[in-house]
């Protein structure tokens, strides 16, 4: 584990403040953008994506390298780790399963995501049942629950964001200290409740206090994670900008 903490630690390290997130958000020009991505730990979420790449083409590349990133950090770790780790990847992936549970017609990007296709590619009566069956049930959703959360006329977190902290906890090694982690747990429970701009400066504060008390625990590895999830989230919504421009979507 301490070959993990320290290349996490770096890691940390080389994010960007945030005078480098406002001239990313204020580039002229997604080539701009690029390259100050590429100045600071950004450039690790980056690889393969061009100037002028296309919107499903981006949001497919910073998928991939989240699961990429997260499988890495995995490897790092000591085996009874890892199930609790990988499992984080799911994160990437809750809010388009919960919109194709809400019946939304799957999105183009969606038929080439290797976790989505099965179901975008799908008739919507078989995409509804293998929802159920292959994905929300194994995070513990029985049918009421799920029928209630997709009837909801705001999804918000709801039920499916709990189900995925339980099934984090579950995923846990045994007999460990978990207080740590109980307390990483509360933030995600808290964040789930709140718009994303509204929750998102406390997140990381509370974040950036639970990594400098927990240098020597696994919840470290957690935590970080955390803050790659935040990073590649803004990083998408400055790269997505000047994509959906270029493509005529929106103007700037």
């Amino acid at each position: 584990m301490d070959y993990a903490l320290s290349r996490l630690q770096a890691r940390f390290g080389e994010r960007p403040d945030e005078s480098l997130w406002q001239k990313l958000e204020g580039a002229r020009d997604p080539a701009a953008a690029l390259e100050i991505a590429q100045s600071c730990g950004l450039r690790r979420w980056v690889p393969g994506i061009a100037p002028y790449t296309d919107s499903h083409k981006l949001e497919l590349a910073l998928r991939a390298h989240w699961r990429e990133c997260v499988t890495e950090i995995a490897t790092w770790m000591p085996r009874r780790w890892q199930s609790a780790l990988l499992w984080t990847r799911a994160l990437a992936d809750l809010p388009a399963l919960l919109y194709l549970a809400h019946g939304g017609v799957p999105l183009g990007w969606m038929s080439d995501d290797p976790v989505l296709k099965m179901y975008a590619r799908a008739d919507s009566t078989t995409r509804q049942a293998r929802l159920r069956q292959d994905h929300f049930a194994s995070m513990g959703l029985s049918s009421e629950v799920l029928d209630h959360t997709v009837l909801q006329a705001t999804p918000g977190p709801s039920h499916i964001g709990q189900a995925w902290l339980e099934e984090w906890r579950r995923r846990w090694p045994r007999w460990i200290d978990t207080t740590s982690l109980e307390n990483l747990a509360s933030v995600f429970n808290n964040a789930m409740k709140e718009r994303a701009a509204v929750v998102r400066p406390e997140l990381l504060r509370r974040l950036r206090v639970l990594f400098r008390s927990s240098t020597l625990d696994a919840a470290h590895v957690f935590i970080y994670i955390a803050f790659a999830a935040l990073d590649i989230e803004r990083l998408r919504a400055g790269l997505m900008k000047h994509a959906l421009a270029h493509e005529g979507v929106i103007s700037t």
